[in-house]
């Protein structure tokens, strides 16, 4: 098994072309623009994302400084199975999903990539199986919520994070705190003493495992990895997103289109290409998971009402007004059609081929007119870019979806651009 997130890519063609460049038709819903190629976190049918509103002094990249927030996990799931890699079997109710959705909406309000995300879960499965503990050694700390009580040194919470080291015992109660105080960093609460994650250099070229000892010190140093694949289940299974009063943040939830293991091809931007019918100003970005990309499971990437399901496009309108729309997918091959609601994560079907395209791949498109939302009306239009004026209205997908602190490809290894 790996030890690393890192997924292997076979070498694939040098990129796949979507062939749209079609002018507007009469419908105005069909607008078309701005390809979004997600970061690949394993997302598994049914299971939708989660509202996770960010407590911080700052916000991670693509969230607006300054802003006031609060945190809570929510999980839509009621049970995950889960196993080490030596066949140990656990099942997770909605206490521990809860908690595994507050520590990944702390790290991605603090930028920690994927891999980073894991090791945090992989650390909170071996040390409290996800549960918030109390320590009958540390009377005090009975009086805080909690899952379950313990009694090694003087450790508490999800992470056993010890009170003699860690920090004040009523902040480390605190789930959000103890996830920041894990992940450390610039924004740590204990500026590097002891050291979170963070803090490690050269902690995202480490084995999971050995990362997670660095932060831990634990008398057992093996522990962490028989919980890899496990880790893996729980991101896919509940994530979250930053939800923040004022402007310059998003409210509302998004989600990954693809499982693990996929490339982004043709870019946003200018292009070279000659399949027939196809612009030269490429208003999307797309990806694929090469060699045998076709019939992947597509997902929502964010929540919303679908408004329309031609021969080429699916389009979801989100409660803000903006519009999401996938190309590509038959629309026999379809799990959803106009006037659906659907949720963040849920399978809407699969990835398709249809023309005009050069090869089995996914599309997705943002058109910011008529959003709600102050952050998204603030993004820079295409055509502010130099795209022709049919593409009005359409933004950036990596810049649109840094406002929910999601990275669409991370510089760790875990997604590749052609």
């Amino acid at each position: 098994m790996s030890t690393t997130l890192d997924r292997p890519v076979d070498a694939g063609p040098a990129g796949v072309d979507d062939g749209v460049g079609e002018t507007p038709a009469s419908r105005k819903v069909i607008l078309w623009v701005v390809a979004i190629v997600l970061v690949p976190v394993a997302i598994f049918a049914g299971y939708t994302m989660f509202v996770v509103m960010l407590l911080g002094s700052s916000m991670g990249a693509g969230s607006g400084s300054g802003s006031q927030c609060t945190t809570t996990g929510s999980a839509s799931t009621s049970s995950l199975a889960v196993q080490t890699t030596g066949g140990s079997k656990r099942t997770l109710g909605t206490t521990e999903l809860n908690h595994a959705a507050t520590i990944l909406a702390v790290a991605q309000s603090l930028g920690v990539s994927v891999k980073g995300q894991q090791i945090a879960i992989m650390t909170a499965l071996q040390e409290s199986g996800l549960k918030m503990y109390a320590n009958s050694t540390v009377p005090a700390s009975l009086n805080y919520p909690h899952d379950a009580v313990g009694s090694d040194h003087d450790s508490v919470n999800f992470f056993q994070q010890r009170v003699s080291g860690w920090g004040k015992l009523e902040d480390l109660m605190d789930p959000t705190y103890a996830a920041k105080a894990f992940f450390g960093g610039p924004e740590g609460p204990n500026q590097g003493t002891p050291r979170g994650l963070l803090d490690i250099p050269g902690w995202e070229s480490m084995p999971l495992g050995e990362a997670a000892q660095k932060v831990q010190v634990s008398a057992f140093p093996d522990a962490y990895d028989k919980w890899e694949t496990a880790a893996q289940q729980v991101i896919g299974a509940v994530s979250g997103s930053i939800s923040c009063g004022g402007s310059g943040t998003v409210i509302g939830k998004a989600a990954y289109p693809l499982a693990p293991g996929y490339q982004m091809t043709s870019g946003y931007g200018p292009r070279n290409i000659n399949i027939p019918g196809t612009s030269t100003w490429h208003p999307a970005l797309d990806f694929q998971r090469w060699p045998n990309p076709c019939g992947d499971p597509v997902y929502a990437t964010l929540p919303g009402t679908v408004t329309l399901s031609s021969a080429l496009f699916l389009t979801i309108r989100h409660p803000d007004g903006f519009l999401v729309e996938y190309l590509h997918m038959y629309k026999s091959q379809r799990l959803v059609d106009v006037g659906d609601t659907v949720q963040a994560g849920q399978q809407i079907g699969v990835v398709g081929n249809v023309p005009p395209s050069s090869g089995c791949h996914l599309d997705i498109r943002i058109n910011k007119n008529g959003t709600t939302n102050q952050a998204v009306a603030q993004l820079r239009d295409a055509t502010a870019l130099g795209a022709p004026a049919q593409y009005a209205g359409y933004v950036e997908p990596e810049e649109f979806f840094r406002l929910y602190g999601l990275e669409l490809c991370p510089a760790d290894g875990s997604c590749r651009r052609l």
